[in-house]
């Protein structure tokens, strides 16, 4: 399904138009992009590959983007993991803007002060495929609003980057895991529902880490970045607090003896930890 960029809503229009899609692959897995992911062309020169030295500044770019989203929180990634697991077998989608667009404050962040025509990475969505047919594992979602502040902020970048990066990989199941504590968590499920596959995860650094499935719908995707229509909150059969660890041990034990839970709302209160909504399936 393809969309008009005054399809969009106001803050998904301002960063098509202002910042420029990007992809860092290799060419051997081009044939199972799109390259026009609901319609945005990614152009021939912001298709990139991890295996050419041309390629340095936009990856040095991505780590740098990683270390401010996630160095405080013991996932930074090595150079060889964004290499091994994305750039090369996968994908990166994102979005960027030439060194000259940006504040310095910024420009200090990603080490380019001197270099105008540096090409930026703001955003990032990795994507690992799975052997199974159409599947795609959401490895990391990262945004530079962190450094770019208020004044500069790209309000939706993270949600339009992951919308088009689904997109590009072309996926109809996008596997991910996220803790239960983020607040990606609402982003995630603008994309769908969220079927939980383990609620506690000690193969993961954090072991509180839920792993989940959306069923990719091209109507639900292109409703996440378009102007959104009100309606009313989800609530579930069950409500799960972030940090309730025997909460979260209970439903990993029932998922693991065949019973089917599904996450469809993340509610975040001032007052206390967030809240997940979630309802089960039919076995």
């Amino acid at each position: 399904m393809d969309l008009r960029p005054d399809q969009l809503d106001s803050r998904h229009r301002h960063i098509v138009d202002t910042c420029e899609p990007f992809v860092i692959s290799y060419p051997a897995n081009y044939d199972a992009l799109d390259f026009a992911p609901m319609g945005f062309v990614i152009p021939e020169h912001r298709r990139y590959t991890a295996t050419r030295l041309s390629s340095r500044d936009v990856i040095d770019g991505l780590h740098h983007l990683d270390r401010v989203t996630f160095g405080d929180q013991e996932m930074r990634m090595p150079r060889w993991v964004l290499f091994d697991c994305g750039e090369f077998p996968g994908m990166v989608f994102g979005f960027g803007r030439a060194a000259r667009e940006l504040p310095m404050a910024v420009r200090e962040a990603y080490h380019v002060v001197d270099r105008d025509e540096a090409f930026v990475p703001l955003s990032m969505w990795v994507a690992i495929p799975c052997a199974e047919p159409d599947a795609w594992f959401g490895h990391n979602l990262s945004s530079a609003n962190l450094v770019l502040k208020v004044k500069n902020a790209l309000p939706g970048l993270a949600t339009l980057t992951k919308v088009l990066g689904v997109g590009v990989t072309q996926a109809k199941r996008q596997y991910g895991a996220t803790q239960w504590d983020s607040s990606s968590i609402s982003l995630h499920l603008r994309l769908g529902p969220m079927e939980v596959l383990s609620a506690y995860t000690p193969a993961h650094t954090h072991p509180e880490t839920l792993s989940y499935l959306i069923q990719v719908d091209d109507q639900t995707l292109a409703a996440a970045i378009s102007p959104r229509k009100h309606s009313e909150d989800l609530s579930g059969d069950r409500i799960i607090e972030a940090g309730d660890s025997q909460a979260i041990r209970d439903l990993h034990d029932e998922i693991e003896s065949g019973i089917r839970w599904q996450m469809v709302r993340a509610e975040k209160r001032a007052d206390g930890p967030q809240r997940l909504h979630l309802v089960r399936l039919p076995a």
